[in-house]
């Protein structure tokens, strides 16, 4: 039975919806709705500790990524995990998240409750992807092999490796070496934007992008897409929303980044996917975009991606289109300013990001865990009778 869970993510603020996406949040809200009381493990690195840091990473010229996940840095981190843990007081599980900035089994030292871990995917994955975040942030390969490391570590650690999608647990067996039976596919959780479908005006396409790395999330094909869909259809426009650069083109109205702690950002954000009749993010690299099923639940189609996870998550009732090949980018475009296509196609989709809340992926983690209390006694019970 588990009453009381400690959620860890390495920051002063584990559960704030800046962080991830708003993940842990979720996951958060996701356990509470079950009844289970939710313990932020923070972690608090003493300004002693970071005030040093922060000259030596000017001194040599390295980034904040990169110093923050040294290996010094790293063993601090783990510390001061496990003195959060110790007064964290009587828990029975953790589920931990970027564990590439800290050494689980140093920070669960002391702690002998289950631990399950939660992925959208590895950093020896990502390095294969020409377009990943770490490729384009331009990382040395050999730092982002040490961070995937202590993944490889705190999934083996781990009672149980909980990931987004089939892709990522592909990457966690074979590269990590973790058995496929400690392996669970839970999904990716969503707050959702449900909107009726009848209250939607199909005759004009408007689509909407959202995506704060421009570059990654295939901004620019998406525009010059777009300008083709104008020729074909004057009505159509295009909302865009991220980091974007000023884009000054007939139909397009650019929002700029909305952040998920603001308000008034995602009040404006829920009547964009209100408005909207299609939703076009062909991301050079995706995992598992959160944003994907926010779309789906406001009842629009998702022009989706084939480079990542990002595919799986809402399978056949998405397009799911290679994103460097423009001319399928537009033909997919084309195709949802059909108003019967996208509204049959949304409907499909609603349907889908059903399963994808963050109740349903915490559910998921809550059963991956109870399972393991099952494992360990049916060993228990084997052991004894060896005894015997």
């Amino acid at each position: 039975m588990i009453t009381r869970i400690g959620l860890l993510y390495p920051m002063t603020d584990p559960i704030s919806p800046a962080n991830w996406s708003g993940t842990p949040r979720g996951l958060a809200e996701g356990f509470t709705a079950q009844g289970i009381d939710v313990v932020p493990i923070p972690c608090r690195v003493p300004e002693l500790v970071r005030l040093p840091l922060a000259l030596l990473r000017r001194i040599r010229g390295i980034s904040g990524t990169v110093a923050h996940r040294e290996p010094f840095y790293a063993r601090i981190r783990s510390l001061a995990i496990a003195a959060a843990l110790r007064r964290a007081g009587q828990i029975d599980a953790v589920v931990a998240m970027g564990t590439d900035m800290y050494d689980l089994s140093q920070a669960m030292q002391g702690c002998s409750v289950p631990v399950a871990t939660y992925d959208d995917g590895n950093f020896t994955l990502f390095l294969r992807y020409e377009d990943s975040d770490l490729r384009l942030s331009g990382f040395p390969t050999e730092a982002v092999e040490s961070w995937a490391q202590r993944q490889a570590v705190a999934c083996r650690r781990a009672n149980v490796a909980c990931v987004s999608t089939n892709w990522a647990k592909k990457s966690v067996v074979e590269d990590f070496g973790v058995p496929a039976s400690r392996v669970c596919v839970v999904g990716m959780g969503h707050r959702p934007r449900s909107i009726p479908l009848k209250t939607r005006d199909w005759m004009a396409p408007r689509f909407l992008f959202v995506g704060v790395d421009w570059k990654r999330k295939n901004g620019e094909a998406v525009i010059k897409a777009f300008a083709r869909v104008r020729e074909r259809f004057p009505d159509a426009t295009i909302d865009i929303v991220g980091d974007h650069p000023s884009v000054d083109q007939p139909g397009v109205t650019g929002h700029g980044f909305l952040p998920r702690e603001n308000n008034n950002a995602q009040e404006l954000l829920d009547r964009l996917f209100a408005n909207a009749t299609a939703f076009v993010l062909p991301s050079l690299f995706d995992p598992s975009p959160i944003s994907y099923l926010e779309a789906a639940s406001s009842g629009i189609p998702v022009i989706a991606t084939t480079c990542g996870g990002a595919a799986e998550l809402l399978q056949d009732a998405a397009i799911s289109v290679d994103p460097y090949d423009q001319e399928a980018i537009v033909q997919a475009m084309f195709r949802v300013c059909d108003m019967d296509v996208a509204r049959s196609m949304g409907a499909r989709a609603l349907i889908r990001s059903a399963d994808s809340t963050w109740q349903a992926v915490s559910s998921r983690i809550v059963d991956s865990l109870l399972n393991t209390y099952v494992a360990q006694e049916a060993d228990q019970v084997k052991l004894e009778k060896s005894l015997i």
